[in-house]
């Protein structure tokens, strides 16, 4: 070529049915006068090519988003649908037997499985939680006996099907184990305006999910941390007549409940 170019995968791809790159990881040094996964290509169907390499030059559709610490993690292995034993191998491969499970973009997740138990692996917590009917306690459990539904806290996990003992904890979460239709009194764990809780839900619940179920009418359960606490309904109507004091969650004062979550003299609603 006109230059000397260099690359992990191959020093040239050219056009051509069929010509398709995808999932592929670099982590050495490529040393040439142009490099990277792929020194040169003039195909467009690239997926998922990350380069965490100290090659100087990265060209052709490299995923740069992405560190040397998320190939421990477990996140690359999950973005390529490689598999991974955290903790105990260092780089995923395609060829592992350990599947990377994503706890979500959120960070918290629910499970629940009515077949077999699971042990956890990665950075993954789980957690079964009590009422007292205004708010939910959660109580970190190690593993995950059958027919226990959970709260998981996290980012990258493997899940290992085992025969796990049952716990002598209370437990007031419930579990699908079929697609359910949601009756007005079923919570959901979900993200609203940056808070993470139990809101009601709607519509239809996805089997191997958990839920709380509540006939107090409140319209989410919150928690920061270990602890949630219930949000009560709220009638939207101006607060400061009443002589209270409201503000958003940017600690701005404001003149009468807004849509969203509210704190009124130190607690927070929502509307």
């Amino acid at each position: 070529n006109e230059a000397p170019y260099a690359g992990a995968l191959c020093c040239y791809m050219g056009v051509g049915e069929g010509s398709l790159i995808e999932n592929f990881l670099n982590i050495g040094t490529v040393n040439g006068h142009l490099g990277g996964n792929i020194g040169r290509h003039n195909i467009g169907d690239v997926t998922n090519l990350i380069d965490l390499s100290d090659t100087e030059e990265k060209t052709q559709g490299v995923v740069d988003d992405l560190t040397a610490e998320d190939v421990a993690n477990g996140k690359v292995a999950y973005i390529l649908d490689w598999g991974q034993f955290l903790g105990i191998e260092d780089y995923p491969s395609p060829l592992a037997e350990q599947t990377v499970s994503y706890v979500g973009d959120a960070g918290y997740a629910t499970m629940y499985d009515n077949t077999t138990g699971y042990v956890l692996n990665g950075d993954v917590e789980a957690y079964v939680a009590t009422s007292n009917g205004k708010w939910l306690s959660l109580t970190e459990i190690e593993n995950v006996p059958v027919e226990t539904p959970v709260v998981l806290k996290g980012t990258y996990y493997n899940k290992f099907a085992y025969d796990v003992p049952a716990i002598n904890i209370a437990n007031d979460l419930k579990g699908t184990d079929a697609a359910t239709e949601a009756d007005g009194t079923m919570y959901v764990l979900a993200k609203v305006e940056d808070q993470i809780g139990f809101y009601k839900a709607t519509g239809t619940i996805a089997a191997g999910k958990a839920y709380f179920q509540s006939a107090s009418g409140v319209k989410a359960f919150y928690f920061d941390g270990e602890e949630a606490t219930g949000i009560n309904e709220v009638n939207g109507q101006g607060a400061m007549a009443n002589g209270q004091s409201i503000y958003n969650l940017a600690g701005q004062r404001v003149s009468k409940i807004q849509n969203g979550i509210n704190i009124i003299n130190g607690i927070k609603v929502l509307k």
